[in-house]
């Protein structure tokens, strides 16, 4: 059997087995998956509704301990505003006395500021050398001075590090003063990210834009713009609950809150799903697993019985296949013996006739050549005509003997074969034709070949067959090639013939060995030239192989079994 028959087969088997297991088991599968699926939803929906609850919750707290913090530092430098006079900070060591102060009150100072109607900075206390720069044109500043009191989103400024600021407002008569506070970049990141909500759950601050505030565990710096920032939402004091997927394609259960004390700041809290809804993959691995173990037997009892119903129809299919293969085939050998013999009587009368005549012709010449006066070399030439005449005709002859034989199944006569002079002789009798079609011919046979035990008349008829097909193949190419090789396989011998020719469709695979199929225009082929050496090739023991690609070139293999003494 070919290995698509099997294929075939075994398809057919899994569709009729996999038919009745359906039959079989839908009903109480439907019936268990309704069941399963009624309690997964009630339990999920639950779960879920709690995993939202809980993280507004959470983000809620947390967004009130920030107000709290904000506000604190915040009323710290609206009571040292109020404290001190813009006189009194001309000196930079009280104002050093008051950020101690402010320090001790919250290590979130980390620097201070004092800065004049015009935006001067009159005094500094702190690591960076600010004093006397000038901010009249700084967003912060121009902010503080309409609305009394401003906190900054994170920027770089003059100290070309991320930073925020909260700036106050002091009326000092018809003037005005402003008390700037850096807070600590580190102090306050630790405080947004203080929050924890399982492993992979995290807290961070964004701005109008989708800047960064403060990092992100997940991966992003301060001042990053966070590519997922789009998904938010977010109301003045309402906090949202949301499944949505970022970037990575990771889904993510957020909550979101403004902060009312800042301009756009977004507070983000969020969990992956799969650690927040872990208590229902739990349940529907521990259901799964319930309903596998439950099913079982019942799943396995049902295979068993469909496969073996299966098995009993595919055989019966298989065996009703095989007799109608077989009836097809032998209508069709019937058919092609009956015509091989009528082609073959019919070719064998014109050929008889050509035959006298060619010895005819051959008296004749004899006698012509004796005359005087004759050009010897036009005797020659015709001479040479006559011989490929009559090389022909035993060929055709020897053709027809081989339809003959195909069609009365006549036994071989097998004669010790040496390939390393038979190939050449095969070679020879078509490089003429090749010659013309400019196409070269290479062969290569080990001389070390053990002799191989075949009919040689009907070796001769596969192979020139062949060649001739290749030819065909090669026709109008540049730089045509055939390729005759010889080698030892295991107990047989492999003849090749390959070309560089157009190939084989693969649509057509299948149908290149039938009798009376052929590829070639009306009048250049009758379609018996493979069909009948694969006849031969099989009383010879042996098994015709074919490997093509179109537009690359074919390969014919012949295999041929060697005796077995050798």
């Amino acid at each position: 059997m070919q290995p698509e028959e099997k294929e075939r087969d075994r398809q057919r088997f899994k569709g009729i087995r996999r038919m009745i297991l359906v039959r079989v088991l839908l009903l109480p599968f439907l019936i268990v998956m309704v069941v399963f699926g009624t309690v997964i939803y009630y339990f999920g929906t639950n779960l879920k509704s709690r995993v939202f609850s809980e993280l507004v919750l959470i983000a809620g707290d947390h967004r009130r301990l920030i107000e709290q913090f904000l506000g604190e530092r915040v009323a710290n430098l609206k009571f040292a505003a109020a404290a001190y006079g813009i006189d009194e900070f001309e000196g930079d060591e009280r104002l050093s006395q008051v950020l101690r102060d402010l320090q001790e009150s919250s290590r979130a100072f980390f620097d201070l500021g004092v800065f004049d109607e015009q935006g001067n900075h009159v005094a500094y206390a702190g690591p960076y050398d600010l004093k006397g720069k000038n901010y009249a044109e700084s967003e912060w500043f121009r902010a503080v001075r309409e609305r009394g009191v401003y906190i900054s989103d994170v920027f770089l400024g003059y100290r070309k590090f991320p930073h925020f600021v909260i700036a106050v407002k002091r009326k000092n008569g018809p003037s005005a003063s402003y008390l700037r506070a850096t807070i600590d970049t580190q102090f306050f990141n630790d405080l947004v990210e203080s929050v924890r909500v399982g492993r992979t759950g995290e807290a961070y601050l964004v701005n109008g834009s989708g800047m960064l505030q403060t990092r992100r565990r997940s991966g992003g710096a301060l001042m990053d713009v966070d590519p997922d920032h789009g998904l938010y939402r977010s109301a003045e004091s309402e906090i949202f609950s949301f499944v949505a997927r970022d970037r990575t394609g990771i889904r993510y259960v957020n909550a979101t809150g403004k902060l009312p004390l800042t301009t756009d700041w977004l507070l983000v809290v969020r969990q992956e799903t799969r650690e927040a809804y872990a208590p229902l993959y739990r349940v529907w691995v521990i259901g799964t697993a319930m309903i596998l173990a439950g099913g079982g037997l019942v799943v396995l009892m049902a295979f068993l019985l469909a496969s073996s119903q299966a098995r009993q129809l595919v055989l019966s299919a298989r065996e009703k296949r095989q007799l109608g293969n077989q009836l097809i085939m032998a209508g069709k050998f019937a058919e092609l013996g009956e015509m091989s013999v009528g082609i073959a009587h019919e070719i064998n009368n014109p050929l008889q006739v050509i035959k006298a005549e060619q010895t005819l012709m051959s008296d004749l010449l004899g006698e012509v050549e004796s005359a005087e006066g004759v050009d010897k070399t036009s005797v020659e030439m015709i001479r040479d005509s006559i011989r490929q005449v009559g090389i022909q005709i035993d060929r055709c002859k020897q053709i027809t003997q081989g339809l003959l034989s195909f069609a009365r199944k006549s036994d071989a006569v097998l004669k010790p074969i040496d390939l390393a002079s038979f190939l050449p002789e095969m070679v020879r009798m078509v490089e003429q034709k090749a010659r013309l079609e400019n196409v070269s011919i290479l062969h290569e046979v080990d001389p070390e070949l053990p002799h191989l035990s075949s009919d040689p008349t009907q070796l001769q008829q596969v192979m020139l067959n062949l060649l001739n097909n290749a030819l065909y193949a090669l026709r109008k190419r540049e730089n045509g090639e055939i390729r005759i090789a010889a080698s030892r396989e295991d107990g047989s011998l492999d003849i090749s013939v390959a070309d560089n020719g157009c190939g084989i469709d693969p649509e057509i695979m299948d149908k290149i060995f039938l009798p009376f199929f052929t590829t070639k225009p009306v009048g250049q082929g009758t379609g018996l030239g493979l069909s009948t050496i694969y006849g031969i090739v099989e009383r010879l023991g042996g098994r015709i192989l074919v490997n093509s690609e179109e537009n690359v070139g074919t390969v014919f293999t012949v295999r041929l079994p060697l005796p077995a003494t050798t």
